[in-house]
């Protein structure tokens, strides 16, 4: 063998936190005998979409405002153009994973000198591939569990809204559970959550078990649709009409991305609700948005505002989909890894927190993008030390790329390692 073919066959050591023998032994521990949750938050899906920012401060604070500072009609075009933020955020990008070419094997850089456009894409190729890479490796590790008293399955409950998860995973060919079920009239259901999957071998009838993953959004999807008091699946149908809307109409909206973008970038500083009513006022002739409000309202999602609480609360699909998080973080030996979730969701944070207290076999690893999401964690936990929540944090910005080449991806090896040792 010639030296470079010797240098490329040495096993690269692990990165970060699996460095550490004692953590790199204990986490295939839990993959191997634990029952698996993510809990997934938008940070996931950068730096394709960007996270909600202060959206969700705007809406509660323009409630508080709507009936000293502004007119009905003021009410409902700042209203109207704060949901029109959230649409060019998190929403009107799915158009684009949808119709993507799937067909990406590398990471690309962003260049200064790149068009917005190309900028886009490369963010797209960039963010796809982080999902791509994180779901087919768990795939894998999936396949290599050892224990026969788990399942082979993996819960991913997500507050996004965004078709990565189920592009991804349709992509890659992999079973999964959505709690859709039809083929021309694909209907919601919490029934179809929780489904094994096996297979026979053609000759002796051997069965095996099929590693499925639970697609959970806790916060609806812009894939649905309410008919006749159901969530039906609707594809991308309803961001399709609003965008139809827009074009044809040529709807005037505050430009408030644009305007907290300008502020940021000179005062480091994001818009104040103030500064957007005193936009709002501007405006000699307030546009008319109410055709845009009726189909934006259409959208079976959780909207970012305080109020998303008493939603969830009231709203039977939303509340048994937390109940089913409630009860899987009850459950003997399970683990839960959260992931590009900042914890500033009350009533999610207050489930994970009441299950931290409750299930002394439960497990947490928070997964922290930067140093200020551990310091803002901690003060939601009021700085006290649980046993069973341990805070993953090698580097600064470290994003779900960073998460499948220090972790997921060493793990398989160690798995596929440790189970090729006990074969002999």
């Amino acid at each position: 063998m010639s030296p470079k073919r010797k240098e490329e066959s040495k096993t690269e050591e692990p990165k970060g936190y699996l460095s550490d023998d004692n953590k790199r032994n204990h986490i295939k521990f839990v993959f191997q005998d634990c029952n698996i949750n993510f809990l997934i938050g938008s940070g996931l899906s950068t730096p394709f979409f960007e996270t909600l920012g202060k959206i969700e401060e705007w809406l509660t604070d323009l409630e508080s405002a709507k009936d000293l500072l502004i007119s009905e009609e003021q009410y409902i075009f700042i209203k109207a153009s704060l949901y029109n933020a959230y649409f060019e955020v998190a929403m009107q990008g799915n158009i684009d994973i949808l119709k993507f070419d799937d067909e990406v094997t590398e990471y690309v850089e962003i260049e200064d000198m790149d068009t917005p456009d190309d900028k886009k894409t490369k963010k797209l190729n960039n963010t796809f591939l982080s999902y791509k890479d994180f779901l087919n490796t768990l795939n894998h590790i999936l396949y290599e569990r050892r224990s026969n008293t788990v399942s082979k399955q993996v819960n991913l409950f997500t507050t996004n809204i965004d078709i990565f998860l189920e592009k991804t995973l349709e992509y890659l060919d992999l079973h999964f559970n959505d709690g859709f079920n039809g083929i021309f009239n694909k209907k919601f259901s919490l029934s179809n959550f929780k489904k094994s999957f096996y297979q026979k071998s053609l000759q002796y009838d051997n069965i095996s078990e099929i590693p499925v993953f639970n697609l959970l959004k806790v916060h609806g999807s812009v894939t649905w649709n309410m008919i006749s008091q159901n969530i039906h699946f609707s594809e991308l149908k309803i961001i399709r009409r609003i965008e139809r809307l827009k074009g044809k109409e040529e709807l005037e909206f505050i430009e408030i991305n644009n305007l907290n973008n300008e502020k940021w970038n000179e005062h480091k500083e994001d818009l104040t609700i103030d500064e957007i009513i005193e936009n709002a006022e501007e405006f000699d002739d307030i546009p008319n948005l109410s055709k845009f409000l009726r189909l934006y309202e259409k959208l079976q999602i959780i909207n970012p505002t305080k109020e998303k609480f008493k939603d969830t609360t009231f709203n039977k699909t939303y509340y048994e989909l937390l109940r089913l998080y409630a009860n899987e973080l009850e459950k003997e030996n399970t683990v839960l890894f959260v992931m590009g979730f900042s914890m500033a969701d009350e009533h999610i944070r207050e489930i994970t927190i009441r299950a931290l207290k409750a299930n002394p076999t439960l497990k947490v690893f928070f997964v922290a993008f930067k140093e200020s999401d551990k310091v803002k964690l901690n003060e939601y936990l009021e700085n006290k030390p649980y046993h069973n929540l341990e805070i993953i944090e090698p580097e600064e910005f470290f994003g779900l790329q960073k998460f499948n080449e220090q972790i997921l991806s060493p793990l398989l090896e160690e798995v596929r390692k440790s189970n090729n040792s006990k074969k002999y």
